[in-house]
């Protein structure tokens, strides 16, 4: 195992984090609608990936091939299905749904391949899960069917991502197909909602500022890593150490966007912590 898989993945978990706390920023102070942001989000990654193969001149890295159709098809799943899921479920409520389905989907693959589900690392998901359930205790008033099934497919959808990634040999070459193979795909819908074909959108300076921010920086950094950490972890490590994301980042709203600290976060976070250790060691 490489010695600085640790720091990456550290480095991926908070570029994740990030992603979750700028995402809630531009919504919840409505600088931009959420499907326009994802949008926004993965055109510019997808910019960012191509202008970094030019200069490392590989340009053949950001031409799209048939290997990245499936991940293209589950990651932009994932980003259209997430803007539209945290509408009709809690954020913390959703969470959990969602985190739940994406170590489900990535325990699945790993059984398909031969790889069981030890009893350490079921216990150690069973707490960490546990903590995220004490977070999305306190909204279950916001939790409808539909929010549950589409946060499910969410995670199903983020979970088959990763799975893909396990095999890869190049995640950057791999990661930049992807993200042009959607971009392009979202291109027509960022473009009529900009128009206000589906009605009124809002698109500030501001959120688009942060949509920016978001695709080119954290997302288009932290995904090629993502794919890099996953040859050297199994399939429940990968879903396992996400757990961890919604506590960084209720945390980091404490600090960043004012929200308050409650022993329910303490508890939660604790419960995550413990399973992360127990599921690592």
């Amino acid at each position: 195992m490489p010695r600085v898989l640790p720091l990456a993945l550290l480095g991926v978990l908070a570029s994740f984090a990030a992603n979750s706390l700028m995402t809630r920023l531009v919504v919840q102070r409505h600088l931009m609608e959420a499907s326009l942001l994802a949008e926004v989000r993965f055109i510019s990654g997808a910019v960012m990936l191509i202008a970094i193969a030019l200069v490392s001149r590989a340009p053949g890295n950001a031409v799209p091939r048939r290997r990245h159709l499936l991940p293209a098809l589950w990651l932009g799943s994932y980003a259209l299905l997430i803007s539209y899921g945290y509408q009709h479920i809690g954020a913390s409520a959703g969470t959990f749904v969602f985190y739940a389905a994406v170590f489900l989907s990535l325990v699945a693959v790993d059984t398909s391949r031969g790889v069981a589900l030890s009893a350490r690392r079921a216990v150690s998901a069973g707490l960490a899960l546990a903590g995220l359930g004490v977070l999305a205790a306190a909204q279950l008033s916001t939790v409808t069917p539909l929010g549950v099934v589409l946060l499910a497919a969410t995670g199903a959808a983020w979970g088959l991502y990763t799975a893909v990634g396990r095999g890869v040999a190049n995640p950057l070459a791999m990661t930049t197909g992807n993200f042009v193979v959607v971009a392009l795909v979202m291109l027509v819908p960022a473009a009529l909602t900009s128009a206000g074909v589906f009605g009124p959108a809002t698109m500030t300076p501001a959120g688009l500022a942060w949509g920016l921010v978001m695709g080119a920086g954290t997302t288009a950094c932290a995904y090629p890593l993502w794919y890099w950490c996953l040859r050297h972890i199994t399939g429940a490590q990968a879903g396992l150490v996400q757990l961890t994301v919604p506590i960084v980042t209720a945390m980091a709203a404490v600090g960043l966007l004012g929200e308050p600290f409650s022993a329910r976060l303490a508890v939660a976070a604790t419960l995550v912590v413990l399973g992360l250790g127990l599921g690592l060691r």
